[in-house]
């Protein structure tokens, strides 16, 4: 049995993850919790999972400070552990070319700094997630009204959350390096619209396509992003 830290825990992905780790002694941390990761009294654990962070590109814009927090939970975490596997959730906003946002940003130096300072870790790159209630996919399903930000031709890739966890529960024996877990298909808003009425309003500040490949070694998505929201 391995003694496993799982941070950000008590969110849609963490949670999942947990129920996955049964046969494991899994130690949660989160600030649902009232739990402080770069307070808390980090036990000796054989593995981490790296999931907390402020995770709101919208909100990253009005208060670009609370990012900061992304970027000193890794530092704390590398320190505390310099020779435990740290697998890291990052989020394609991260990537080099899409970083248009204080979030993304935040997400992408949390990866470097791991990669720099840390000798064993394995990081995971995440397109848009969908079947969590944040998810454009969710917010649009069974509804026959919705609101497009832009014109709707912006292009995203839709991975399905039970997937990516099944990838993270396989990411423990995955050597080092990054792997994007991705489709790599792209859907565009208008298409998840289809069927339903309409209101555009103002586009926000976001890239105007987002598709990440699948580079790891026996993962791939199951789920259709258009089959599961009709």
């Amino acid at each position: 049995m391995s003694k496993i830290l799982v941070t950000g825990s008590r969110g849609s992905i963490g949670s999942r993850l947990v129920k996955r780790l049964l046969d494991d002694d899994v130690i949660e941390i989160d600030k649902q919790m009232g739990f402080d990761l770069l307070t808390y009294d980090l036990p000796d654990v054989d593995l981490v999972y790296h999931l907390a962070a402020q995770t709101s590109v919208e909100s990253s814009w009005h208060d670009p400070l609370n990012d900061s927090f992304n970027f000193n939970m890794m530092v704390r975490l590398v320190q505390r552990y310099p020779n435990t596997k740290i697998i890291y959730a990052q989020s394609g906003a991260s990537l080099e070319l899409e970083v248009s946002s204080p979030y993304g940003f935040s997400k992408k130096i949390c990866g470097d700094y791991l990669k720099q300072f840390h000798n064993d870790w394995v990081i995971t790159v995440f397109p848009n997630v969908f079947g969590q209630p944040k998810s454009v996919v969710d917010i649009f399903k069974d509804k026959k009204e919705v609101i497009i930000y832009g014109d709707g031709s912006s292009i995203r890739d839709y991975v399905y959350i039970d997937d990516i966890v099944d990838g993270l529960v396989k990411a423990k024996d995955w050597e080092k390096g990054e792997y994007f877990m991705g489709s790599g298909k792209g859907t565009t808003v208008l298409e998840l619209a289809e069927g339903k009425i309409v209101k555009f309003m103002p586009a926000r500040k976001e890239q105007k396509e987002s598709i990440l490949p699948n580079n790891t070694p026996n993962w791939s998505p199951k789920t259709n992003v258009l089959e599961y929201i009709k």
